[in-house]
């Protein structure tokens, strides 16, 4: 229990995957600081980072916060590029967590509202659970929806 609530069954699973794929992009940027960090990316934070990269179709699967800022417009702007982008890629846009508990995860601050991911290699059960969880939540019902009054 976080915050005087009770996190769900998706945002502990979406906390444990992307605490873990953290882990392993930290573990070889590590093992080999020779080679570009890029190259090695496996997390991408802020709304206008996933953008650009969901566009080029490098993003697998998309987080965001459940308490998303309503008073950053260029954010909003972003995120609702975002919204309806990733569906036309058939990119995951799974609502999960805080934005503090994402930034927590992924250790950042100020707070991260978006989480795009590169790939999930080695990780790929807990992405199909996480996904099939997903497609059972209200987070799914609104993915396929118009979203046009969610942010400003």
């Amino acid at each position: 229990m976080r915050d005087g609530r009770e996190r769900s069954k998706i945002d502990n699973l979406a906390f444990a995957f992307i605490k873990n794929l953290k882990n392993q992009q930290d573990k070889k940027r590590l093992a080999d600081k020779k080679e570009k960090n890029n190259q090695q990316r496996i997390l991408v934070c802020g709304a206008h980072e996933v953008l650009k990269f969901v566009q080029s179709g490098k993003i697998k699967v998309v987080f965001y916060a459940k308490n998303l800022d309503e008073n950053n417009n260029r954010a909003a702007s972003n995120f609702h590029s975002l919204q309806k982008l990733c569906p036309n890629e058939n990119v995951p846009m799974i609502q999960v967590l805080t934005r503090k508990e994402m930034s927590r995860v992924v250790n950042k601050f100020p707070y991260v509202g978006v989480i795009g991911v590169f790939n999930f290699h080695g990780f790929e059960n807990e992405a199909k659970e996480i996904i099939q969880e997903w497609r059972t939540s209200s987070s799914f019902k609104q993915f396929h929806t118009d979203q046009s009054s969610l942010l400003p």
